[in-house]
């Protein structure tokens, strides 16, 4: 499932249209440099657990972040940060959402090194007749990309827009695209799920389900995400109905000093509209 849209960004997504541009400047950059250009910057500016383990090239927790792989690595990537950065560099403002997205890069790459160092295995590597020619210790495997810090940014995404609809394009059952609308929290419910799921079966059954993919380090930089826009003061806010024509988001802390209601779960809609109009809600900045 590949997502096209999610709730509007209120304000120009300065830090994400940047963060697009930088990753994809670096790809094409080695790309048309040719020869082992990508390979060379992998095993320089990749991220290898057993450096980091010895407290050595630490800066690769960064600079991982800004490589990838192939054009469909990147081109994955960077649909998920348009899609959901956007909204979330919006409501957190550009400063907190750039040090969400880099933190949650570097929660991301803590848990794939924990996760190699304590549960992964060696991967071994068949010739003919099954014969084992190679045997590759994972924390020896570079790990690059965007991803784990995508992957907080929908953990963001999720505290904050948890019922926003996303735009999704998915295939029917004779294998045509279609569009469909889901809950973000159904589409990034499944996301995790999936995840979780392969990220258990790449340890239980690493010769069947080793595909290349950090998958504990999406997990990680998810979590990650969740904490980090928590703390960072993002929050959930309750839609009002105003004017009969558009839904306006409205803090409900800054709103239930001015209502008069008769418990916490039961407002008085007009009181409701009154205090927003009071706080100068206007159509153009909702």
């Amino acid at each position: 499932m590949i997502p096209t849209r999610a709730a509007p960004p209120r304000k120009t997504p300065i830090i994400t249209w940047s963060l697009i541009a930088i990753n994809t400047a670096i790809f094409l950059y080695l790309i048309f440099k040719g020869g082992r250009a990508l390979e060379i910057a992998t095993m320089k500016y990749g991220m290898i657990p057993i450096y980091i383990l010895r407290g050595r090239k630490l800066y690769t927790l960064i600079t991982s972040m800004f490589l990838h792989g192939s054009l469909y690595h990147l081109i994955g990537n960077m649909i998920y940060l348009h899609v959901f950065g956007s909204s979330v560099e919006s409501r957190l403002g550009r400063m907190k959402y750039l040090a969400l997205y880099l933190l949650s890069g570097i929660f991301a790459s803590i848990a794939h090194i924990i996760i190699q160092l304590f549960f992964a295995q060696p991967i071994i590597i068949y010739g003919p007749y099954l014969v084992p020619v190679k045997i590759i210790d994972p924390l020896k495997i570079p790990c690059i990309g965007a991803s784990g810090a995508i992957s907080g940014v929908l953990g963001a995404y999720l505290i904050m827009f948890p019922y926003s609809k996303v735009g999704v394009m998915t295939y029917d059952i004779f294998g045509f695209p279609i569009m469909i609308s889901v809950p973000a929290y159904v589409f990034i419910g499944f996301w995790f799920i999936y995840q979780l799921y392969m990220g258990f079966m790449s340890l239980v059954a690493p010769f069947i389900y080793y595909a290349g993919v950090a998958f504990w380090a999406h997990i990680g930089g998810f979590i990650g995400g969740l904490i980090l826009c928590a703390f960072m003061g993002g929050r959930r806010r309750k839609k009002i109905y105003w004017l009969g024509r558009r839904w306006y988001d409205i803090p409900v802390y800054a709103l239930t000093s001015n209502i008069n209601h008769k418990s916490t779960k039961h407002f008085d809609l007009t009181a409701l509209q009154d205090s927003a109009y009071n706080f100068q809600i206007s159509l153009e900045q909702p």
